[in-house]
């Protein structure tokens, strides 16, 4: 599933690809692609699709936006939010498989939004504000701290649950939010409203530390591909049960949360 530093290395994209030039084409190859609100589900298509990507052609690209996971880019005057799903990425040039939208400039290339197993969508929003509806704070929008974060973090609910509620903290995923928690040396299962000061003062930099410098390792969006099984793994602690922690050498261990695998080092991460 892409995580924040996926979404703003797409958002780059759009800005260097398509930002400023006008749109002499919209080819809609998958109406079920266009949704009247978020939904990884294909049935939940909007009937008026064909012709709401009517009013795009001819329009200008004016920007784009990110709020936590969205992508949002504006289209003459009109935003549109860019859910990518689990598989929705962009590519420039030849048509890719699984291509679900295209978009023609006057000037360059087509760039093309594929999507294999169909999870994204893009919805129509009134304006750029409601790219956030229903949002906490962006991890990277700057004035992360231990303060926001002891306003975020609440109740008995463990922190690393706790860091994938996009109401409570836009942006981090699962490889992330594990990824922070051992920079910072807090045990995944700590109970949020058992988090010291101290414990908060090291989170806050240490999500930001995370997501910037991953944002930073993408690089070049053309040489861009997620990470996929098989693949070499970029991360200290996710994705390395029994290996030994990079920082003390204890075997990293893994446990579900809330359905989905934690990765952590006891030493480094007391309980």
């Amino acid at each position: 599933m892409p995580e924040l530093p996926e979404v703003e290395a797409w958002r780059r994209a759009i800005d260097a690809w398509l930002v400023g030039r006008t749109l002499v084409d919209v080819q809609l190859l998958d109406p079920a692609v266009v949704r009247p609100r978020l939904s990884t589900r294909p049935a939940d298509a909007w009937s008026e699709a064909g012709a709401w990507v009517r009013t795009l052609r001819g329009a200008k690209v004016r920007a784009t936006a990110r709020a936590g996971k969205r992508l949002g880019v504006q289209v003459g005057d009109q935003w549109v939010l860019v859910h990518l799903g689990m598989t929705g990425r962009f590519v420039r040039g030849e048509e890719p498989r699984s291509a679900r939208v295209c978009l023609t400039p006057d000037d360059g290339p087509p760039v093309w939004f594929a999507d294999q197993r169909r999870f994204g969508c893009w919805v129509p929003l009134a304006d750029r504000s409601a790219l956030a509806d229903g949002l906490g704070p962006d991890a990277l929008g700057g004035g992360l701290d231990a303060t926001v974060l002891r306003d975020q973090l609440k109740g008995r609910s463990a922190v690393k649950v706790a860091l994938l509620d996009q109401a409570r903290l836009a942006g981090l995923g699962n490889i992330h939010a594990a990824e922070a928690l051992w920079r910072s040396g807090i045990a995944p299962t700590t109970r949020c409203a058992e988090l010291t000061q101290g414990q908060l003062e090291r989170l806050a930099p240490a999500i930001v530390a995370q997501l910037t410098e991953a944002v930073d390792d993408i690089g070049p969006v053309d040489d861009f591909v997620y990470v996929t099984e098989g693949g070499d793994n970029p991360f200290a602690v996710y994705g390395r049960e029994g290996e030994p922690c990079p920082r003390c050498d204890t075997a990293v261990a893994r446990v579900v949360q809330g359905g989905r695998s934690t990765f952590w080092c006891p030493r480094c991460q007391p309980a």
